[in-house]
This record gives structure tokens, C-alpha cells and sequence, in this order.
């Protein structure tokens, strides 16, 4: 027994997991310690922008596009929607050192006869689809769209929007105010459809917690390192910690 201790205690031991031997000697498996995992609760999804919960965004329509009262308008109704948004920018957009302000005055100044063409066809338009009811018709409508562009969760986005949309109109000769519109009205919406996406994604994760499915954390895993005390091996026999000094006391 002696001869066999000291033999062992000559020989290395590879790992935690298996102690492998030297000649003669046979290997032994030792389990691994479990591994503790952790689990920590995943909060509750909140809404994006500071927006309020429970909010109703406009559906995505056929072509893939949010259905917004900004769609399927013709030239002018284009032109005059961008300029009603710019409208919103200058009575709510208060800062770059009025900047909104200063540049739908001077939209308004700068293509005055642009404006009034707009305006005009656009009324026509409503004349041949409502008759009698066209002003009424045409109010509602205006309504939705101011509405629109003062949703409060995207004005920091559609404030900045509204002040590169104004410097590019206001460098433009009137003649080309027209076909500059699509370009212009698609920019100042964007904060808008942005927004309704990340509430959209909102409601998906929010849908997802509320039914449970929610991902738990990573498990953490807890390093366990034994020493050389801790375990041996003397043919298959495993010795747990501590007996090693009264092993060498008996080989003594």
C-alpha cells in the first residue's frame, strides 16, 4: 500500500473532471458539479418615445405602406399636405432658434402663386367628389392632417425633418415647388411611420410577455476549482478531500 501511495502522489493529475493515471494505474471519471443558473424576472415592455399604452397606429396597407391620410393625393393635394405640415412645424417647433417658424413665413412669402394653384386645384377636387359637401368634407380632412403631424412622440424627429424640408424648399424656384413635393412630404412623415413601428414592435413584445413566452437571462455559470488535495486516486479507489493527510500518515 505504501509503494502504491507514493507512486501516486508522484503522478500528475489532469483536470477536475478525469483523473488519469500513470503506469498501472486506472483511470477514474468524476462528475462534474452541476452548474447553477440564474434566472432573473424580464421587466414589463414599455411603450417607445413615451408614448401612452393602448395607442391605435395606423394598419400597413396592401402596397406595404402605412395607411396614412397622407396617400393616393394628387400633385396639389400633395403639395398642399407638405405645406400643412410645415404649418405644424412653424406653431410647434420651437427650437433651432425658430428656425420652423421663420421659413414657412417665408415658404408662404416665396411661392405665394405655387400655393394658390395648389389650393385651388385641390378644392376643385373635392367640388367633383362631394358637391355640396366639399367645404365640410375638406375641414374633416384638415383636421386629420394637423392631427397628424402633432402626434407628440415623434415632434423631436419631425421638428428636425420640418427644418431641412423648409431650407430645401424655400432654395427651390417656384416653378419647381410642384415635383420637389412627393420628396418633401414623404421626409416630414417619416418620424411618424418610425414611430408607428416601434410601437408595432411594442405591442408584439408586449404580447409575447404578457403570455409568458419571454426569454429567461443567460445562464450564469458558477467556476468551481479544485486543488490537488481535493481529490485522488489509488487503483479506482477515489478519495474525497481531507483524507489525504491521514493516507500519508498510515503510509508512513
Amino acid at each position: 500500500m505504501r509503494a502504491s501511495i507514493r507512486h501516486l502522489l508522484l503522478c500528475p493529475l489532469g483536470g477536475i473532471a478525469l483523473l488519469s493515471g500513470c503506469a498501472g494505474q486506472r483511470e477514474v471519471a468524476v462528475a462534474p458539479p452541476p452548474v447553477p443558473v440564474r434566472t432573473q424576472p424580464v421587466p414589463q415592455p414599455l411603450p417607445p418615445m413615451g408614448a401612452t399604452a393602448n395607442m391605435q397606429i395606423p394598419p400597413i396597407g396592401a402596397d406595404g405602406l402605412r395607411v396614412t391620410p397622407n396617400r393616393d393625393l394628387s400633385g396639389a393635394a400633395t403639395l398642399w399636405h407638405m405645406r400643412m405640415a410645415l404649418n405644424v412645424a412653424a406653431l410647434s417647433c420651437q427650437g433651432s432658434g425658430d428656425a420652423a417658424r421663420l421659413q414657412y413665413n417665408a415658404l408662404l412669402a416665396r411661392h405665394r402663386a405655387a400655393l394658390t394653384r395648389a389650393n385651388a386645384q385641390v378644392e376643385g377636387e373635392y367640388k367633383a367628389e362631394f358637391g355640396g359637401g366639399a367645404i365640410a368634407q375638406r375641414e374633416r380632412l384638415n383636421t386629420i392632417v394637423y392631427n397628424f403631424f402633432a402626434l407628440p412622440p415623434a415632434q423631436a424627429g419631425f421638428c428636425a425633418e420640418a427644418v431641412r424640408v423648409g431650407a430645401a424648399v424655400n432654395s427651390l424656384p417656384t416653378d419647381q415647388l410642384l415635383a420637389y413635393a412627393p420628396t418633401g412630404l414623404a421626409a416630414l412623415e417619416k418620424p411618424f411611420t418610425d414611430f408607428f413601428d416601434a410601437y408595432a414592435r411594442y405591442q408584439t413584445d408586449l404580447a409575447a410577455w404578457r403570455s409568458g413566452r419571454t426569454l429567461a437571462a443567460a445562464p450564469v455559470v458558477l467556476e468551481v476549482r479544485l486543488s490537488r488535495a481535493d481529490l485522488i486516486a489509488d487503483d479506482g479507489v477515489t478519495v474525497p478531500k481531507g483524507a489525504m493527510p491521514r493516507l500519508l500518515a498510515r503510509a508512513d
